[in-house]
């Protein structure tokens, strides 16, 4: 499977990745403090996406250069910063995040968040990083939860697809770990920031469903419509006989977490 693009999702991408505002503000603020933007001003952003995290950092005052193969993400974007009061230093092209057009060295820092789960060549994508960020820079893996999901409805949703004979299978990374174990074995450190910035998600069972019957989270684009369809089904039965209304709430723990990857001199 090729690098996914967002354009059929870019619609409902920002209502089913929510997050807590003040979690965020603070990690982007411990950024700022930490890779002041008068010393780290240039930001390499591959999959910059619509600019739900590259508009706050801009505002902050960093310098982002970012890249999407989305169309219809990145028509969102350039939306948004039209509406924008203020004129933001943002720039952005369609382009593949496994292949940079960009010459060596020459941001001051980097930032992927959640990135290399939706890229099949995910390791060139991490070497194209290390090849455009200046020597020593920063590189930041984000995370910024889980959004409307509810996790284990998205593992019975795989199991049922499964179950119809059709096995869904990661395009990329299972997790940052691999990330940053692929890091490690190019001499670079890791630094996890993580229970920090937490909050709980009530969420509504009949929403996460309807944005699994959507196929607004990538592991929902590759079953057939049929499967899909069987899938979305069996599942809203079984949440039913254990929960009795779709109209349940259930309490979801999230966080924003950090990884910040530092370079060998």
């Amino acid at each position: 499977m090729e690098s996914l693009s967002f354009d059929n999702m870019a619609e409902l991408y920002d209502e089913t990745r929510v997050f807590n505002t003040n979690c965020l503000n603070s990690a982007l603020d411990y950024i700022v403090e930490r890779f002041p933007p008068n010393r780290f001003g240039s930001i390499f952003y591959p999959g910059i996406g619509m600019g739900r995290i590259a508009i706050p950092l801009a505002e902050r005052g960093y310098h982002i250069t970012g890249v999407d193969i989305s169309d219809e993400m990145l028509a969102l974007l350039k939306k948004r910063l039209a509406q924008s009061r203020q004129s933001l230093p943002i720039s952005y092209l369609k382009a593949d995040a496994a292949i940079v057009p960009f010459p060596a060295v020459t941001f001051d820092m980097a930032i992927a968040v959640h990135l290399f789960y939706f890229i099949q060549e995910w390791q060139q994508a991490v070497d194209e990083i290390l090849r455009v960020v200046k020597n020593k820079s920063p590189i930041l893996l984000m995370h910024t939860g889980t959004g409307g999901e509810i996790p284990f409805l998205n593992e019975k949703y795989k199991e049922l697809c499964a179950e119809q004979g059709f096995p869904i299978h990661d395009i990329g990374v299972r997790s940052t770990r691999e990330v940053v174990d692929y890091l490690k074995n190019h001499g670079c450190k890791a630094e996890w920031i993580r229970d920090r910035w937490q909050w709980t998600s009530p969420i509504r069972l009949d929403q996460a469903l309807d944005y699994i019957r959507s196929r607004a989270y990538s592991f929902t684009t590759i079953a057939s419509d049929d499967i899909h369809s069987k899938a979305v089904d069996r599942l809203k039965s079984e949440l039913l006989q254990q929960f009795g209304s779709l109209t349940t709430e259930v309490e979801i723990p999230n966080q924003i977490y950090l990884v910040i990857i530092s370079r060998p001199g």
